[in-house]
């Protein structure tokens, strides 16, 4: 294992890039513990995350990627491998890249979560995932979870295009005109949800008033997250999505990451087409 952090990408231009000796305790007590609910979304501070794993239950951390940002400014980025000797499922590899021999040299995810709680101290967290899989993940590997609220972006969508099922990250970005550099990078991903984030503000406070982190929380917060059921394995259905007539969740969790393909038409002029091909998810 590593003592620094090891990222695939880097940044994609010249904005501050997060190494392991820079990720220090909230060091200007600039950002509080945590906002409260009537704060100001202009006055919030995000973190985007993804997550890469092994693509098989118990679910193992292999790549976090992670954007700290305001509505108006990217403040900082991080990335890194994750050590780890676990199994990675080939179609997982073949999805994300990411093989056992990139991982002996990264830091292990003790360090690199913990380095994670002080760049995220403060912020609300930002992910494109109906069921929290990213937030549930770093959650069920830390031995104390983020004291965050969590807010995911394919709810913003579904509620601002009145979208039946769950649109993918990729088809979004498309809707949104935001370039996505390289999908199912971490931080790739995380960079893309951040972007993708901002413009759905944008939309939700012109078309229906959004100006308050509660407001944002009304519409877009996952289920909390359930640890044991994480540290199992298993993915919990998000609210409103459980499986009917006793279809598995597994099965419910496959039809929701392909992205939309029973999308009713909405009314808005903002809304994208419907979306007649499967997409990928997150």
């Amino acid at each position: 294992m590593g003592d620094s952090f090891v990222p695939r990408l880097g940044p994609s231009g010249q904005e501050p890039f997060a190494a392991m000796e820079d990720v220090v305790d909230d060091p200007d007590g600039e950002w509080p513990a945590r906002p409260s609910h009537q704060t100001p979304i202009a006055e919030l501070r995000f973190v985007a995350l993804d997550c890469e794993t092994t693509g098989q239950a118990p679910h193992g951390l292999v790549e976090l990627g992670a954007v700290a940002f305001t509505l108006d400014s990217h403040l900082m980025s991080f990335e890194t491998l994750v050590h780890s000797t676990d199994r990675i499922n080939p179609y997982a590899r073949r999805i994300h890249g990411i093989g056992a021999e990139s991982l002996g040299g990264a830091p292990s995810v003790g360090r690199v979560l913990e380095r994670f709680r002080r760049f995220a101290k403060g912020a609300v967290l930002v992910e494109h995932s109906a069921d929290a899989f990213d937030t549930r993940l770093i959650a069920s590997t830390m031995e104390t979870p983020l004291d965050a609220d969590n807010l995911d972006t394919s709810r913003m969508a579904g509620a601002i295009w009145e979208l039946r099922d769950t649109i993918g990250l990729e088809r979004m970005c498309v809707e949104l005109n935001v370039h996505h550099r390289r999908p199912h990078h971490a931080l790739a991903d995380a960079e893309a949800t951040a972007e993708c984030f901002v413009e759905l503000v944008r939309l939700g406070g012109e078309r229906f008033g959004w100006r308050t982190l509660g407001d944002l929380l009304a519409v877009a917060q996952p289920p909390p997250p359930r640890i044991n059921d994480e540290r199992r394995g298993r993915r919990r259905p998000a609210d409103g999505m459980r499986p009917a007539n006793g279809a598995s969740a597994s099965t419910a969790t496959r039809r929701r990451r392909r992205g939309g393909r029973r999308h009713r038409r909405p009314q808005s002029s903002t809304a994208p087409p419907v979306l007649d091909q499967p997409q990928t998810g997150d």
